[in-house]
């Protein structure tokens, strides 16, 4: 009995000061000061007709310096058009789209987070083109709770861009607090997620722009909820989040539909009708060719640059972090029941 009890605390100690490291940090090995993360959605050098990507602008949300220049030119010489800060202006883009994430002033509680989305050729209403639009704003992390904050205290939502890989979202997370949307006049259902899973594409490699993956992967999804869009008709869109991530390091590979996340949502957009034109004619193309059963080209924002070191899988994979957190802990209940076991036999 007494060597059991002395193999089960030696096993125990062990099992825990491997626990220890991956409960201690709510962020990855990853984040801080100077990282950057770049997404993409590329569209041909002559697009089609149908090939255009829609962004559904809530105008209360935009930072003020592109209100300033979308409202000039939207509402025109003439004042035909107007603003109309209860529903949405669509963007119609047929250039290509970056979405980059800056990391800077990271202490041990914050971080801010500069989120950029550059648009190109962006039609903000019949006749009217510009080249290259800009929506930009820092946004303050709480590393303690993983939540973006407003300056006034309001919680908008947790990162997009990445998770903790040894804490995944679970069903019933806000993506979007219901605090945040009801300043903003966006009244709907709660935006939270639905489904979490590791099975997704789980025997096939997924392109980006930047390099290939290998499963398994993270998939996040919320759907089922509504956002109105037109205060006046009370008009409204459904809204569909599917997020692939890469469970080692935890960084999103790329978007399926991204219609309303903090980062997103922070800059104005509360809807997409969108894709990568070019990786969506590749995809097309291994269709066609019947090779989609073994690889997929990512079509929504996918990694397209990072100075971040990702993992080396060569020609496999050891399981990721959270399959690792789940084995140590699983040896340390076996151990438990051990102990149990041994107890009950000496009686």
């Amino acid at each position: 009995m007494k060597k059991s009890l002395a193999f089960f605390i030696v096993f125990l100690i062990a099992s825990t000061a491997f626990l220890l490291p991956l409960q201690a940090s709510t962020v990855p090995y990853w984040f801080k000061e100077g990282t950057y993360i770049k997404y993409a959605m590329k569209m041909p050098y002559n697009p089609e007709k149908n090939e255009v990507n829609i962004f559904m602008i809530w105008p209360r949300l935009l930072p003020k310096d592109a209100y300033n220049r979308i409202k000039e030119v939207y509402e025109g010489d003439a004042g035909l058009f107007k603003i109309d800060n209860r529903s949405i202006i669509s963007l119609f883009v047929t250039g290509d789209s970056h979405l980059t994430f800056e990391i800077f002033n990271v202490t041990n509680e914050t971080a801010l987070v500069r989120v950029t989305l550059e648009m190109n050729n962006v039609s903000v209403r019949p006749g009217v083109t510009l080249p290259r639009l800009v929506l930009s704003k820092v946004l303050h992390l709480n590393l303690s709770n993983m939540m973006y904050y407003e300056e006034d205290g309001t919680p908008i939502g947790p990162p997009m861009f990445f998770i903790n890989p040894t804490h995944p979202p679970k069903k019933g997370d806000y993506l979007l607090t219901p605090a945040f949307l009801k300043k903003y006049g966006l009244r709907g259902n709660d935006i939270v997620v639905t489904n979490v899973s590791f099975t997704w594409m789980e025997d096939k490699i997924l392109h980006t722009h930047y390099r290939d993956f290998i499963p398994p992967y993270l998939f996040v999804e919320s759907k089922g909820a509504y956002i109105i869009d037109d205060l006046t008709t009370g008009e409204s869109h459904s809204v569909l989040i599917e997020l692939i991530y890469e469970p080692d390091t935890g960084i999103l590979i790329t978007t399926i539909f991204a219609d309303m996340t903090s980062e997103l949502t922070s800059l104005g957009v509360i809807g997409a009708i969108a894709l990568d034109r070019v990786n969506s004619r590749k995809l097309k193309k291994i269709i066609d060719e019947g090779k989609d059963d073994r690889e997929w080209w990512a079509q929504g924002f996918n990694l397209y640059d990072t100075n971040i070191k990702l993992p080396d899988y060569g020609s496999g994979r050891s399981p990721s972090t959270p399959a690792k957190y789940f084995f140590a802990l699983s040896l340390v209940i076996l151990a438990v029941i051990f102990l149990w076991t041994e107890r009950r036999r000496k009686r």
